[in-house]
């Protein structure tokens, strides 16, 4: 009897797959290429979702129209060519808000605390956009083991997966260490530049002025983090939208220094209590000087270590090589 074929084929031997189709190198054409192919499709008008017809109608009123421009926020772009902007933009806002909306539940999306630090630190960012900033940073990190591997880069051999995740993880939190850096930096700024407002104000009130004139008076020939906040103090004042007290409180809660914190406590302490105002000035003035020579000394200790690396890396071994080499040819040849 002749035996029968499993296979089913006739005879003839089953498809098998060759090893190196698996290969990074190889299926990172056909996905390169998926990815375009949607792009392209997504940032086609007739592949772009069309809007509703409240949103069209809305576009056809004047009022509304000025509305929305007077209160349209600029938003800063992203990549510096303008292709990848209208091409990975989109994409790049998608992802930060599913991301975004998926870490809402676990109390993780940010909230009131997230807008506030966007709104100092980087003005006209979305958190939308700081979470795609987030999951693109991760993907760049997670990927460069794998590309490593795919292109044969292996000094030390191949790149482990527990160093792809620490590299995702790493590049998921770039956005956030940078956005303290940038906050921190504008707590610096704040603190070098309210003890001379704060001279000012002073000469200002001993004059006679109000103190709300005095504001006024000072903003005008300041420039800064501290005279744009406080230009838009007196603006509330003028607007009769809030009192004075009131508007410096909100400029507090805008700017979550320590040290604007105290300034606007003891300016309340003393128009509560009727306490002069150039004493309470003159006293906060000082002590912010004194915050501010702190602060330099403080960055001067840490600009010491961190030039501690480089000296050693670069200057010592020059320096022992330009020493050692001449004393070491003399010893050579005192000995021959």
């Amino acid at each position: 009897m002749t035996p029968i074929d499993p296979s089913g084929l006739g005879g003839l031997a089953a498809p098998t797959l060759h090893p190196e189709a698996f290969q990074l190198r190889i299926l990172i054409w056909p996905l390169l290429f998926g990815l375009g192919m949607y792009l392209l499709l997504t940032s086609q008008p007739w592949g772009r979702p069309k809007s509703d017809l409240v949103e069209r109608l809305r576009r056809l009123d004047v009022d509304e129209r000025i509305r929305a421009q007077v209160t349209r926020r600029d938003v800063p772009p992203v990549f510096a060519s303008r292709t990848l902007e209208l091409l990975l933009r989109p994409l790049l806002d998608d992802g930060g808000r599913a991301l975004q909306s998926a870490l809402s539940p676990f109390g993780l999306g940010g909230g009131a605390a997230l807008e506030g630090k966007l709104r100092l630190a980087r003005p006209g960012v979305e958190p939308s956009q700081f979470f795609g900033e987030k999951v693109v940073a991760g993907l760049i990190g997670l990927g460069l083991g794998p590309l490593m591997n795919g292109l044969d880069i292996q000094p030390f051999g191949p790149w482990p997966s527990w160093l792809w995740m620490a590299g995702g993880a790493l590049g998921f939190l770039a956005p956030d260490w940078h956005l303290e850096r940038c906050l921190a930096g504008r707590r610096a700024l704040a603190i070098m530049e309210l003890p001379p407002l704060l001279d000012m104000l002073t000469i200002c009130v001993s004059a006679g002025l109000a103190l709300e004139q005095a504001m006024e008076m000072v903003v005008r020939q300041s420039t800064g983090i501290i005279a744009q906040e406080l230009r838009a103090v007196t603006r509330d004042v003028a607007l009769g939208e809030r009192t004075l007290i009131e508007a410096l409180e909100a400029m507090a809660e805008r700017n979550p220094f320590p040290e604007l914190a105290t300034l606007v406590s003891q300016l309340r302490a003393a128009h509560d209590q009727g306490l002069p105002l150039v004493q309470t000035l003159a006293t906060q003035a000082e002590a912010l000087r004194e915050k501010k020579r702190l602060h330099v000394v403080e960055a001067g200790g840490q600009a010491s270590v961190r030039m501690l690396l480089p000296v050693a890396i670069f200057i010592l071994p020059v320096l022992f090589v330009v020493l050692l080499v001449p004393a070491a040819i003399q010893l050579m040849s005192l000995g021959g």
